[in-house]
């Protein structure tokens, strides 16, 4: 296998805050770019997020991904760091919960909706992802992020709920709402709820923690609320 050169180093990592603020500037009307046109918005942005990263330094063609992952990122651990960086899939970032229909569920994320679930990510359970950069080719692009490695064994569904409920003060919603894969749970807590809990995506550790280290958290508002409550 080959092995991945260059690795950007940590300290040369963004905040997701801090992209959220910056690149988000390209995307606004009366920011450093012209408004995206309502019907080229997803490729718009991911060429105004090259051109962001060539600008900031952040842009790294020779990195890629050494193992593949799962439906939305591509996988390489940083030996001796005890990290992991995660590759969106080329041209895409993931997916986000919509509720057009009356009811969640998944549709491609744009880069800016990608770097906001991060965000929410850490907000809600303490994680510490950060943004690298890109990688891949120009008309390709990846999202990477780097990620603290989580030793220790997928936990289960009663650990996953008495975490969420018990100490995070969320409610469990019903089945009908789950998202993703078959044994993905899905909570609600005021603004915020959270789909694709699952063992594969929480870490039961050594010392007794559950830790989740990947989910799609979504920002809430009255007409997503009400369809949650719905019993």
């Amino acid at each position: 296998m080959n092995e991945e050169l260059p690795i950007p180093c940590s300290s040369c990592d963004r905040s997701l805050t801090e992209v959220l603020k910056d690149y988000g500037e390209c995307l606004r009307s009366g920011g450093s770019h012209d408004e995206i046109d309502e019907w080229s918005v997803y490729d718009e942005s991911f060429r105004r997020l090259v051109s962001w990263a060539e600008e900031i330094g952040s842009f790294y063609p020779a990195l890629r991904p050494l193992k593949e992952g799962g439906r939305e990122h591509d996988l390489s651990f940083v030996p001796g760091r005890g990290e992991w960086l995660k590759y969106t899939k080329p041209s895409a970032a993931g997916y986000v919960v919509s509720f057009d229909s009356g009811m969640p569920s998944l549709e491609p994320a744009l880069p800016i909706e990608y770097f906001a679930r991060l965000s929410l990510q850490n907000e809600i359970f303490g994680d510490t992802i950060s943004y690298v950069g890109l990688a891949g080719e120009r008309y390709h692009p990846r999202i990477v992020t780097r990620q603290i490695d989580v030793p220790g064994i997928a936990a289960n569904d009663s650990e996953i709920i008495g975490m969420m409920t018990g100490e995070l003060g969320f409610t469990l919603l019903p089945q009908k709402f789950s998202i993703g894969y078959a044994d993905s749970l899905a909570f609600f807590r005021e603004d915020v709820a959270v789909f694709d809990m699952r063992p594969a995506n929480v870490v039961h550790t050594p010392d007794g923690f559950i830790v989740p280290i990947d989910s799609i958290p979504v920002r809430l508002n009255d007409d997503s609320r009400s369809i949650l409550a719905r019993s």
